[in-house]
């Protein structure tokens, strides 16, 4: 996978490449772990039942969800930001577009 290159140390702002973002939110079990936050705040017992990904694997999709803030964790639990949200509403939205292209 390549790296998300950062524009401005100072503010922190990244660009990103359309690609590398679909590459990271469509990789196995990624969009699983979004749609089991987006209920609730869940522990990572929780997320694995839910989603049955291997420990491992849920645990790398969720360093990856929390380094691009997509997720953050409040003491045991894991929850959806704002942008987490974001994503999930945009994943429906294309969805829908692709469904309704199907007609």
């Amino acid at each position: 996978m390549s790296e998300i290159t950062k524009i401005s140390e100072n503010t922190g702002n990244l660009d990103y490449n359309v690609g590398e973002v679909l590459k990271i939110i469509g990789r196995k079990g990624m969009s699983d772990i979004l749609y089991c936050l987006g209920s609730e705040p869940k522990r990572f017992s929780q997320i694995m039942f839910e989603t049955k990904l291997n420990p491992s694997i849920l645990d790398r999709h969720l360093k990856v969800l929390l380094k691009y803030g997509l997720v953050v964790k409040d003491g045991n639990f894991y929850r959806l930001t704002e942008s987490g949200i974001r994503v999930v509403e945009t994943i429906d939205d294309l969805l829908d577009v692709f469904r309704r292209g199907e007609g």
